[in-house]
């Protein structure tokens, strides 16, 4: 192999993606966020005329952490006239509704993670002469080239008359800044760096790019995660190490799941929590309800392996009465095995509905907003989109999506870097642990090495379906684990790619394989 300089590489990477363009020092102010500022003194006016106050999220972990962070931050501020409505995905479906206005006896509606398509709502408050305050961070909707929104006060950084310094921020973080803006108009004394704890799930859980104002936003989050006194944080650090891959494999989706299957107010009482001990409890059945959720979207995924529409662009999967709680992560999958934005969608009564996942650049809402004319609804962002439309529609509406799939011209390069395994050092492992946290906008440096030798396997796991394996190579070796795989490797010549990692046992550096193919003599 040619000499190469991977320490060379690699920091030209990273220079390349402007990670740490904003810290804690010079974040915006909230005032910068359009509409925000205006938005404060309604509330601050409310608050302090005690009127009602209704805050309506979402059930997924933005949206209950951006109600999590409204309900700590008006508590700590002595106020408690309010209520947090988070929508059950089965009876009320996504986000605020007119039933909901109707339900809820309140002044003043703050939307936390939705509302930008809430057009019959924001007509039925100004009827009602209800304030509504809409803060969302998914696209507008575009006809003819215009921008169309709800008759209502919206702070979303995604609308044109916003120029907030970064576009792609979770709802929570919108929640958050608004937060700080009705502190600045109280002249209260709170502390808000205590709720960022929230901040740091909401920015991976929703696959934020880990770069400028969310990646000082996270690295603060991960911290205060590590130090809270709220219960549900400590039952979360005493069982994982909190770093962005657990935080975006393992609790976020343990968190999610309740929403998807059951109802998401279970993980909004997980964090309501002050004792440790129920907070366990909760969170013990959160994990079985997650444990549900895979078996349901494993039997999901091979039935919509099995039945697919492909296209250049897109993939459609679609299957009768299929549980709509893990469509999303099925159509993640599937994006995945086939490498081409997928969308997996369920029929019923007539209707097909579900969503979509961006692979290879696709920016999916804007490639959906060119086939609107066939959707009953749809909303989202670049990587993911939910809609849903009349099955008779459907083969029209993916020869015009995948004919207008639109490109963002931002992807990243994803191509490995070939290494020997004698490069692959505790320096090599101390660099790229110093440009973590890892995410969207900062994918952790994929490597490549070929002809490695098998030299022993341990089988792991439950049902010993992983494997650790010794690779060797000119007189080198290192160790590196393979999930997911029980095929026999042992004595084989491979081509493996991979991401290097620390093994928590030794402190060594560790490979964590992507791809294994035994090499052909």
């Amino acid at each position: 192999m040619q000499e190469i300089n991977i320490f060379e590489i690699i920091f030209n990477i990273f220079k390349e993606r402007n990670l740490d363009t904003i810290n804690l020092s010079n974040i915006p102010q909230p005032e910068t966020l359009f509409g925000l500022k205006e938005a404060s003194k309604i509330i601050k006016d409310g608050i302090v005329d005690n009127k009602k106050i209704a805050v309506v999220g979402d059930y997924d972990v933005d949206g209950i952490s951006a109600s999590c962070i409204m309900e700590y931050f008006f508590k700590e501020i002595g106020f408690d006239n309010f209520t947090i409505k988070i929508p059950n995905r089965f009876n009320d479906g996504y986000g605020i509704n007119t039933n909901i206005i109707k339900e809820i006896d309140a002044d003043i509606f703050i939307t936390v993670d939705n509302g930008i398509s809430a057009f019959e709502v924001a007509n039925l408050c100004k009827e009602m002469d209800k304030i509504l305050i809409i803060t969302d961070h998914h696209k507008p909707l575009i006809v003819d080239n215009d921008e169309v929104l709800p008759n209502a006060l919206i702070i979303n950084p995604n609308q044109k008359a916003c120029n907030f310094l970064q576009k792609e921020i979770c709802g929570a973080l919108i929640a958050w800044y608004l937060c700080a803006g009705i502190k600045k108009e109280l002249n209260a004394n709170v502390n808000l760096s205590k709720l960022s704890c929230f901040l740091a799930l909401a920015i991976i859980a929703d696959m934020m790019p880990l770069v400028s104002i969310n990646r000082a936003i996270f690295k603060l989050g991960l911290k205060e995660i590590k130090h809270s006194n709220i219960a549900a944080f400590k039952v979360i650090r005493n069982r994982y190490n909190i770093n962005s891959q657990n935080i975006g494999f393992v609790i976020a989706p343990i968190l999610n799941s309740v929403g998807r299957l059951r109802d998401a107010n279970l993980a909004l009482d997980f964090f309501r929590q002050k004792d440790e001990n129920k907070a366990n409890e909760i969170f013990e059945n959160l994990i079985n309800i997650n444990n549900e959720r895979k078996n349901i979207q494993n039997d999901i995924f091979l039935k919509a392996k099995n039945n697919i529409k492909k296209g250049e662009n897109i993939l459609i999967a679609f299957g009768k009465d299929w549980h709509e709680g893990v469509l999303g992560i099925v159509a993640s999958r599937l994006a995945d095995e086939f490498n081409i934005s997928s969308f997996c969608l369920s029929l019923q009564n007539g209707i097909l509905k579900g969503s979509g996942r961006s692979r290879n650049g696709v920016n999916l809402i804007a490639s959906v907003q060119f086939c609107k004319d066939y959707l009953l609804c749809f909303g989202g962002h670049s990587g993911a989109v939910g809609l849903s439309l009349e099955s008779k529609n459907l083969e029209l509406f993916m020869q015009k999506l995948d004919k207008n799939c639109i490109i963002d011209s931002t992807i990243e390069d994803n191509t490995s870097i070939e290494i020997d395994l004698g490069s692959i050092d505790l320096d090599l492992l101390q660099l790229l642990e110093s440009y973590e946290p890892y995410g969207m906008a900062n994918e952790q440096i994929e490597f490549c090495s070929s002809n490695l030798k098998v030299e022993s396997v341990q089988k792991i796991g439950k049902n010993k379906e992983h494997q650790i394996l010794r690779f060797s190579q000119n007189g080198d070796s290192i160790s590196g684990i393979l999930f997911n795989n029980t095929n026999d490797f042992l004595d084989k010549l491979v081509d493996i790619t991979f991401f290097i990692q620390r093994d928590r046992m030794t402190s060594n550096a560790q490979l964590l394989i992507n791809n294994l193919n035994i090499v052909n003599n």
